[in-house]
């Protein structure tokens, strides 16, 4: 596509239309509009993770689990044949809601335990059932889509489906550990 312009590009002023250049104009940019909204979308959901959870340090590494739940449904839409497109490009930055879900509430229910040396065990012990239920409730209601013959209909159940998932495993998993190796989320007592 920017080939194209280059080579329309002269003294007389061209204007060259053909339908599916709309089409094809919009792969230029795809990519670099997918980074930026998805950083904004971080950046937002790091605001009001900081105004929320108590403690900053907290809310940072939920925005670092967030970035690597999005790296990682990212490798996994090449895996699985989900190209980057509009619609995939939607459906990442809606999800980004879904995995700040697990991961915020396990980071403030860490914080705000009173019990200083299991708060991880605290954290978890509260919001491991519920949040595993939500998980599984969100992937069965999606289910359905996955045998759909529509392009939209499955590109949004391959991106649900890899984002509850990968930020199950992170909400469970990684963010209790690092908060737990890292103890300054605490409170002192």
């Amino acid at each position: 596509m920017t080939g194209l312009r280059k080579t329309a590009e002269s003294p007389v002023e061209l204007l060259v239309y053909y339908p599916a250049l709309i089409y094809f104009d919009r792969y230029t940019v795809i990519t670099t509009n997918t980074i930026q909204t998805i950083l904004i979308a971080a950046a937002v959901m790091l605001v009001v993770s900081v105004i929320l959870i108590p403690k900053p340090l907290c809310s940072i590494w939920v925005a670092f689990a967030i970035c690597s739940v999005m790296i990682g449904v990212m490798g996994f839409m090449s895996l699985w044949g989900v190209s980057l497109d509009s619609i995939s490009m939607i459906n990442l930055v809606m999800c980004i809601s879904f995995s700040i879900n697990f991961m915020a509430h396990v980071s403030y229910s860490f914080v705000s335990s009173p019990k200083p040396d299991v708060k991880g065990v605290e954290a978890l012990a509260h919001l491991g059932n519920p949040i595993l239920q939500g998980a599984s409730s969100t992937i069965i209601g999606v289910m359905v889509l996955s045998v759909s013959r529509s392009y939209i209909f499955r590109v949004f159940f391959k991106i649900v489906f890899l984002v509850i998932v990968l930020g199950v495993l992170h909400g469970l998993v990684f963010v209790p550990v690092f908060l737990t190796i890292f103890g300054a989320c605490g409170k002192k007592h």
